[in-house]
């Protein structure tokens, strides 16, 4: 803790030579890591790949020849099983940076929020929290996922005073506390309690605060307007879908949470909450960020 505010932007955790690689060849290395880490798998297959990072045939196809190019999977035909091909990461070209948890609050934007979405440093700073307090568009299943020991607590089930408390008393012993949100859907929700642990005037000094992000969908949204065309994505989260759709046209969305829209317009990303009623002179493609009740 220190007399003054820290807030350290602190990005998932990639490794180094995977920082320049396009969001859909990370995404097939953060599968791949936790199949073979987590789930002691040796080989993973094509269709495995498909269903686990929701990339289309073409996409995954794409990402998978980078890392192949770049010595960061290895491939393996497997004549028992028709003939199929199986990957799996070589880990003599990965290096992973060191991830620390030290005292603090840890608020953690899950992003997609699915598992193969997960990374390293959200993976580890749930293992270490004593407490994990979960917004309700997060489910339990993904703290859990983890095997992580914290006490996990429904946000709203506290006021922001409450939540103050417990973050001070946790953190004042050595320990570390995680507030697990989706910011497209829950910066409003969390806002007032970040504030209370901000505002809180300790003889100690303030609380200190770090961001941890997963895969946002705004990452797909502008690695699919990057590319130009026409095209869509799906994600499941337990009961919620997020749908990622590049297209020229103004989309019926029907009933949803929540959405956003993308543009790249003269050099300016722009990002909009969907406004069905609200038109503009913007003729280009445009991504839009859907949130709907499965």
């Amino acid at each position: 803790m220190v007399g003054e505010r820290e807030y350290s932007e602190e990005s998932e955790e990639i490794t180094n030579v995977t920082e320049e690689l396009p969001l859909s060849a990370r995404l097939v290395v953060n599968y791949l890591e936790f199949e073979h880490l987590i789930n002691n798998k040796s080989y993973v297959a094509f269709k495995e790949i498909i269903d686990g990072t929701g990339l289309s045939v073409r996409t995954a196809r794409n990402a998978i020849n980078i890392l192949r190019k770049r010595g960061l999977i290895d491939v393996f035909l497997d004549v028992k099983e028709r003939r199929r091909y199986m990957y799996r990461l070589n880990f003599k070209n990965l290096t992973h940076d060191r991830v620390d948890v030290t005292p603090g609050l840890y608020i953690i934007d899950v992003g997609l929020g699915t598992l193969p979405s997960m990374t390293f440093r959200i993976y580890r700073t749930l293992r270490a929290s004593a407490v994990a307090f979960y917004t309700d568009s997060v489910p339990t299943s993904y703290l859990e996922f983890t095997k992580c020991t914290c006490a996990m607590q429904r946000l709203v089930n506290y006021e922001p005073q409450g939540f103050e408390e417990i973050v001070h008393t946790v953190v004042s012993n050595g320990g570390s506390v995680a507030l697990v949100m989706d910011s497209l859907l829950d910066s409003d929700v969390v806002r007032p309690y970040i504030n209370a642990v901000y505002e809180a005037d300790h003889e100690n000094g303030r609380i200190m605060m770090y961001r941890v992000f997963g895969v946002s969908p705004i990452q797909v949204a502008l690695e699919l307007l990057m590319l130009g065309r026409e095209d869509k994505v799906s994600y499941r989260r337990d009961s919620i879908v997020i749908r990622v759709i590049t297209t020229k046209e103004k989309p019926q969305l029907g009933d949803y949470i929540k959405a956003y829209v993308l543009t790249f317009n003269e050099g300016n990303l722009i990002l909009k909450a969907y406004d069905a009623n609200r038109g503009d002179d913007f003729n280009g493609l445009r991504a839009y960020i859907i949130y709907t009740r499965y």
